[in-house]
């Protein structure tokens, strides 16, 4: 190995001694239809999208260039590594990675490469024989980061190191030979990684008035942006030979302006904020919009220009003014505010405009579905369709797509249940759609592009416009700067949403309609798409901050009830959290995870789940075991689990006020009215503990 490397100066060209100059990069993987020809390992420019199939791919993403490389030896071990990862499943995998991640991979070990070159000149990877290189390299990519991306950047750094030991034997000149760190764990290597997911959740004070804006857009603005978009159809008709001579012209226009006057209406003004060449711009005109004149009066654009019809612009000009915008389509009336949500739509702002409908229908479609990014952009027309819930009743919403993760490179055909708004959303956005996907690139040159990794950036854009469209409900600021959208966020938040808070309202209009078991079915997709542990993984969060909660009631002096002040008693007991001392609340998080993943939290009591004891369970059969309570059968005035605080008084009265309203009903029996009134008794005995427990 040693001689080979020291001969490579007089080895011109490089020589891979396991693959062929002619391998094709992507045997073996399923291509898209349009797929040209596969790269052959000795191109110098690998491009794979034809073996990339999600809607929001980026060619960029699936595009290597080896020429990056100078140096001919790495470049070689570069190649032979990515061809390896693309046809062999390496060791301590499951399938093939996506062409995607060997392009992440392959980043990484350029990244290698420039380190050894900067700060170990003359090294090579068979050189690295300890763990000393390789940890500075794991301080240098973690460097500057975030502290909580930092465990996690510093183990997929980690794993790479560990996957180009693995392929060493697919490599000829220049390999790792060592096993790093011995092949110990990440956690022993890097730390473990903090248990919760790293996506950030939208707050619900950015969160709301974000979706009131997106619902304006498809229930209000979605109507005039569409009319607007046929009437643009309209008047880019050819013009009639008749209007296109000069004198007709200027009888067509004169007309044009005396319909203008007649409707109290000025001269379509061109934007501010375009630079148009000198020569479309004399200083002259004042802004009017010739263009769109000429379209509108149905003539011929150059004979606007003719000096008989620009003096007839200026004279209408000086006696009506101009109009911002310009075009017929009218504006709605923005029912918060008593105004026109903007002024009338010319070309340029009608574009603008269509990419935020675009955004709202987004935002709606992903956050009230649970869609990852690719299923969204998955969707295509006619993927909406309604059936009847299983007792015939309600009728849902469903929408038909992808799902790509952990399934075949093509992925598998799924259903998700939505709410109404979500299936708004895709009615709207098939009416803008003019091809086989309901979200793309709408005003480029390749309109049929979908919108790809520029998503986000138009997320944020979108944030932005309706700080102009909707200033009385304003984003606010979190810790002093706007809020960055991702569209992980959406899926990770609605999850939160329906573990936290599964009867509450969010964005003020939209509001969870069913109970929690619908909800899940409603937000959560099949379980094909990975939603409902999600939804799970935020509900043990969730049980685990109310279970803190009570235990610093607890540490507080509220009386709590028996089993939880045993509980908490032993735990302070461990830790020594007594006052004056400060404990590691991390170790405090993790005692009180164990016992909280039994813990219920409810509207009139908490369940401290203990299966022997649970009178939820007596109606199921001995030989049944349960895990969880049966919240249909909970007996909270009796069962031994019950856990009756505080903060659940307001519920149990708001209960004892409707149960009392029963015994007006005169056609109740005596019995009937008994089994009311030890109802009322049952009730008060859980609000006098809430008493007890307060003191």
């Amino acid at each position: 190995m040693t001689a080979r490397l020291n001969t490579i100066a007089t080895a011109e060209p490089l020589v891979s001694a396991y693959v062929a100059e002619h391998a094709l990069v992507l045997a073996g993987r399923p291509l898209r239809a349009d797929a040209g020809p596969s790269p052959r390992f000795g191109d110098d420019i690998w491009m794979m999208a034809a073996a990339y199939h999600l809607p929001n791919h980026h060619k960029g993403q699936s595009t290597i260039t080896f020429t990056t490389i100078e140096d001919p030896v790495w470049r070689l071990t570069a190649k032979e590594y990515v061809f390896s990862r693309l046809t062999k499943i390496t060791e301590g995998c499951k399938r093939l990675p996506s062409v995607v991640t060997v392009c992440r991979e392959f980043r990484e070990l350029r990244k290698l490469f420039v380190f050894l070159a900067d700060r170990r000149p003359g090294m090579r990877l068979r050189d690295l024989t300890d763990d000393t290189v390789l940890n500075a390299f794991l301080d240098h990519r973690s460097a500057g980061m975030k502290p909580e991306f930092q465990q996690q950047e510093r183990g997929r750094v980690k794993w790479f190191l560990t996957l180009l030991f693995r392929t060493r034997e697919s490599i000829t000149f220049d390999r790792l030979e060592r096993l790093p760190w011995d092949g110990r764990a990440s956690k022993h290597v890097v730390g473990t990684r903090p248990p919760e997911n790293s996506t950030r959740r939208i707050p619900p004070q950015v969160l709301a008035p974000y979706l009131r804006g997106a619902l304006f857009y498809i229930r209000t603005a979605s109507k005039d942006i569409l009319a607007a978009l046929e009437e643009q159809e309209r008047i880019n008709q050819p013009v009639s030979d008749a209007n296109k001579s000069h004198r007709a012209a200027g009888q067509t226009l004169q007309a044009f302006i005396e319909r203008r006057r007649r409707g109290g209406r000025g001269m379509p003004a061109r934007p501010s904020d375009i630079n148009l060449p000198h020569k479309y711009t004399p200083t002259s005109d004042r802004r009017v919009n010739r263009s769109l004149i000429a379209k509108l009066a149905r003539i011929g654009e150059n004979t606007i220009d003719h000096p008989a019809n620009l003096e007839l612009l200026r004279r209408a000009v000086d006696d009506l003014g101009l109009e911002e915008g310009g075009m017929d389509t009218e504006i709605s009336i923005d029912e918060e505010t008593g105004h026109p949500w903007r002024p009338r739509f010319h070309s340029k702002t009608l574009l603008i405009e269509t990419r935020m409908l675009l955004a709202a229908c987004y935002v709606i479609t992903a956050y009230l579905s649970g869609m990852r990014d690719s299923e969204a952009q998955s969707l295509k027309p006619g993927c909406h369709f309604t059936t009847a819930s299983e007792d015939g009743i309600i009728e849902r919403h469903k929408l038909r797509g992808k799902v790509f993760k952990g399934r075949q490179p093509t992925g598998d055909e799924d259903t998700w249940v939505v709410i109404e708004p979500a299936a708004e959303a895709v009615a709207v956005m098939e009416r803008l759609t003019d091809c086989d996907r309901l979200f793309y690139r709408h005003g480029y040159r390749r309109n049929t592009d979908g919108i790809g990794n520029t998503i986000n950036h138009l997320l944020n854009v979108f944030a932005d416009r309706l700080a102009e469209v909707r200033p009385h409900d304003p984003i606010p600021l979190v810790d002093g700067e706007k809020w960055r959208f991702t569209t992980r966020q959406f899926r990770r938040t609605v999850a939160w949403h329906i573990a936290f808070q599964p009867f509450g309202v969010v964005a003020g209009k939209i509001q969870y309609k069913h109970v929690k078991v619908a909800m899940f079915e409603g937000y959560a997709g099949s379980s094909a798409s990975g939603f409902p542990s999600e939804v799970e993984g935020e509900q043990r969060l969730a049980r685990t901050e109310h279970f803190l909660d009570q235990y610093e009631d607890f540490k507080a002096g509220v009386r709590t009830p028996p089993r939880l002040a045993e509980q908490f008693a032993r735990i302070r007991d461990e830790l020594g959290d007594f006052p004056g001392r400060v404990v590691d609340t991390a170790r405090l998080r993790a005692m009180l995870a164990n016992p909280a993943r039994t813990y219920y939290p409810g509207v009139l009591n908490d369940c401290y789940f203990e299966p022997s004891t649970a009178l939820c369970l007596s109606r199921r059969p001995s030989a049944e075991p349960e895990a969880a309570p049966v919240m249909n059968h909970c007996q909270p005035a009796k069962c031994p689990n019950s856990c009756v605080l505080p903060q659940h008084r307001p519920a149990i009265d708001n209960v004892i006020g409707d149960t009392r309203k029963l015994l007006s009903i005169r056609s109740l029996t005596s019995l009937q009215k008994a089994a009311v009134h030890q109802q009322i008794d049952q009730l008060k005995h859980m609000r006098d503990q809430t008493e007890e427990t307060a003191r």
